[in-house]
């Protein structure tokens, strides 16, 4: 009984492979591309006037061929309001896809005297979020940059003779 069932499954497999002999499944590498780009913007707190923070920053990324994008975002704030100050100094990381991102950030605000805790989301020029500190507690903010999109590689696809 057992040996006529081997023989049934072995006969069934060579069967198989006869009808699908011939037929060609592409398959694609996923590949990546890492790069820093510099970038500028403005910054706006909740609360925090009219006139915005200058930020200068770099995103450093890196892009799979399917979009999954993770990286770095420095960002140096410069307050304007009152005279030129240094404001901010943030670092955080980025997790998402090529157009966006969640953020989480340590840095240090010059102005307060204070660390700080920031979560955000990063999208094709701007960016969202709230900063925490220990006293006053939460400061919303937004920012208008120029960097756009990130660029998201093609897959390899090999060619099959």
């Amino acid at each position: 009984m057992k040996k006529s069932a081997l023989a049934v499954a072995l006969l069934s497999t060579l069967t198989a492979s006869a009808v699908f002999a011939g037929i060609v499944t592409p398959v694609s590498i996923s590949t990546s591309k890492t790069e820093t780009r510099a970038y500028a913007g403005l910054n706006w707190t909740l609360g925090g006037g009219a006139t915005p923070a200058l930020v200068l920053g770099a995103f450093r990324t890196k892009v799979d061929s399917d979009g999954d994008t993770q990286g770095g975002n420095l960002a140096f704030h410069i307050n304007l309001a009152g005279g030129v100050k240094p404001g901010k100094l943030k670092l955080g990381y980025l997790n998402g896809k090529e157009d966006i991102q969640g953020e989480l950030g340590i840095g240090y605000d010059f102005m307060k005297n204070a660390p700080l805790l920031g979560l955000g989301i990063n999208a094709p020029y701007v960016n969202a979020g709230v900063d925490a500190y220990m006293n006053p507690g939460f400061v919303p903010y937004g920012t208008l940059h120029t960097q756009g999109e990130f660029d998201k590689p093609n897959p390899i696809v090999p060619i099959i003779d």
